[in-house]
C-alpha cells in the first residue's frame, strides 16, 4: 500500500489509496491531490488566446504552490516544471519570465541543498541572458546569485570574481544607456 509522501522519510504507516488526508501530518498524502485539472486547462485555453501572460501567471503559480515549504509535491512539481519549460519553448519572447522561474528555481534548490544544482541553473541562466542580449536581466540574475552565495561564502565580498563581473556588467549596461 501507499505511503505519505510527506511522511515516507519518517516511517508513515501504509494508507488506503482512497485516503484524502494522512493522519500522520494532516496533508493530503499523494501527489498531485492538490492540483486542480481545470487550471491546467485554463492555461491552455489562455495560450490559445494569445494571453501568454495569463498562461505564465497560472502555471508559475501552480509551480510555487506545489514548492511551498510547507506542502512540497516534487513529483508535481517537475510535473508542472516541464509544463513551464515547453511553455517557454513555444514562446521564446518571454525571457524576463524565464529569468523569474530561474531565480525562483534556485531559491529553491538551495533551500532544499542542492547547491551544484541551483548553480547549474544559473549557469543557465546566464546563457540565457547573454544569448538575448539581456544585460539587466544578467545584472539581476547576478545579484540574486551573489545574494544567496553570500551566505555560503561569508559575504559578498568573499564570492570568487563577483565584484569584477559585477562592475562590468554595470559599467556595460550603463555605456549601451548612453
Amino acid at each position: 500500500m501507499p505511503q505519505c509522501i510527506f511522511c515516507e522519510e519518517f516511517g508513515s504507516e501504509d494508507l488506503s489509496e482512497d485516503c484524502k488526508l494522512c493522519p500522520e501530518c494532516g496533508n493530503p498524502p499523494f501527489s498531485g491531490m492538490m492540483f486542480d485539472e481545470k487550471r491546467k486547462e485554463e492555461a491552455d485555453k489562455l495560450e490559445e488566446k494569445g494571453d501568454l501572460m495569463g498562461t505564465w501567471n497560472i502555471l508559475f503559480d501552480e509551480w510555487k504552490s506545489h514548492t511551498d515549504r510547507d506542502y512540497y509535491d516534487e513529483e508535481m512539481a517537475v510535473k508542472i516544471s516541464q509544463w513551464i519549460e515547453s511553455f517557454f519553448q513555444r514562446r521564446p519572447s518571454l525571457i524576463d519570465q524565464r529569468i523569474d522561474f530561474i531565480l525562483c528555481q534556485m531559491y529553491n534548490l538551495h533551500y532544499h541543498g542542492g547547491h551544484n544544482e541551483a548553480l547549474d541553473m544559473f549557469n543557465r541562466g546566464l546563457k540565457i541572458t547573454k544569448d538575448n542580449r539581456r544585460l539587466d536581466l544578467e545584472i539581476k540574475l547576478l545579484q540574486e546569485h551573489g545574494s544567496i552565495q553570500s551566505q555560503r561564502y561569508g559575504g559578498i565580498e568573499n564570492i570568487p570574481n563577483y565584484l569584477e563581473y559585477y562592475t562590468y556588467l554595470s559599467k556595460l549596461l550603463e555605456e549601451n544607456k548612453s
